[in-house]
């Protein structure tokens, strides 16, 4: 779900874009965390500003808390060798530092690349992303595969709503099965979707052949094709300006971050913090 009216609709998709990988993978050479905690300040403001019903971002909390859980139990249960990790209590249980706060370290991580793709599929239909890899001269192929794959996102849903609501006409009661059973359900499913699914793809190839694309994107008899989503959707000077700022900020942090390692963990404030709480300096 998408607003209707959002500030972000007066840049072109490929800006857009451009945030989406700036916000989601600049996350992957940033080890400190208050710096994709920021990331993860950012990405709620600009939800706020697109006009994206916050509501729509609590049914993301049982995903985070379920994630916090598996990876702060991982590094609990299995912290590695415990001769060279440095031991403290809390609430009468033995927690190991380093791996605590790796899984820490890494959670931002993951949480901060969560909410920039949260916030680009937030705003931006399927068509805004054909636009902004057409705009970007990606191969036609690769830019309808993508932009068909999320649109069946959408498809894949509604097709699973109408075949439960069509088993609960026939008086399916899942409130009476088992946990157990309900898995064999769910299972059972994957074959309706997937001759569901068959069907379309053989449609939408029909429809791409009949309006005479191919896989070169150009047409059947040869010669070039104008591309009219890169005529209808011009780049301005605007977006220019600020995806070259965002990709320009983005190779800054790589750099900073991988190759003169100033965005280490070791560096944080938290790191120090952390260690001075727990009487390990």
């Amino acid at each position: 779900m998408v607003p209707v009216d959002s500030p972000f609709y007066r840049y072109h998709p490929v800006t857009r874009l451009v945030l989406l990988v700036f916000l989601s993978v600049t996350p992957l050479f940033v080890d400190m965390p208050e710096i994709n905690l920021g990331l993860i300040l950012a990405a709620l403001v600009l939800l706020r500003w697109g006009r994206v019903r916050m509501q729509q971002i609590r049914r993301y909390l049982p995903l985070l808390a379920t994630v916090a859980l598996f990876m702060f139990g991982v590094a609990f249960l299995a912290p590695g060798d415990r001769a060279h990790l440095a031991a403290f209590r809390l609430a009468g249980l033995t927690f190991y530092f380093q791996p605590m706060w790796w899984a820490f370290v890494s959670y931002c991580r993951l949480v901060a690349m969560l909410f920039g793709a949260i916030l680009y599929f937030s705003t931006n239909r399927e068509r805004d992303t054909l636009v902004a890899l057409r705009s970007l001269r990606i191969p036609f192929a690769v830019s309808y595969v993508a932009a068909l794959s999320l649109r069946s996102a959408g498809m894949f849903m509604e097709d699973f709503r109408t075949i439960r609501e069509a088993e609960q006409a026939r008086g399916l009661d899942l409130e009476s099965m088992s946990v157990g059973e309900k898995a064999k359900l769910y299972t059972m499913y994957t074959v309706p979707l997937f001759a569901v699914a068959l069907r379309r793809a053989d449609e939408i190839s029909n429809a791409l052949f009949a309006r005479g694309y191919t896989l070169s994107g150009r047409p059947a008899g040869g010669g070039p094709r104008t591309d009219y989503l890169r005529r209808r959707y011009p780049v301005e000077r605007r977006d220019r300006a600020l995806s070259a700022g965002l990709a320009a900020a983005f190779v800054v942090a790589v750099v900073l971050g991988k190759v003169m390692g100033v965005f280490s963990d070791q560096l944080s404030p938290l790191h120090g913090a952390a260690l001075r709480t727990i009487g390990l300096r």
